[in-house]
């Protein structure tokens, strides 16, 4: 059994309520409930979207800039080895 608890919106304060929960089956062991808490703010659960959708952009912009760099290393390094 599990025990909830109450989540609060980030940004406004307000208790957040369920928007979507499902069911994800899994090949061993038991089914995962995922639960989505949603603000009941429209206007401010909008904008935490987009806080969030912008700091995944970026995060994803530093992992493709740090592998980049990594290949560009070791292309380096193995050039450098070679002459």
């Amino acid at each position: 059994m599990q025990i909830q608890t109450e989540s609060i919106c980030i940004r406004c304060g307000k208790v957040r309520i369920v928007g979507k929960t499902w069911l994800e089956k899994m090949d061993r062991g038991n089914p995962i409930t995922h639960t989505e808490t949603i603000c009941p703010d429209k206007e401010c659960q909008k904008i935490v979207d987009a806080d969030f959708a912008a700091k995944r952009e970026k995060k994803l912009l530093i992992t493709t800039n740090r592998a980049a760099q990594a290949a560009a290393t070791a292309a380096a390094t193995a050039s450098a080895k070679l002459s």
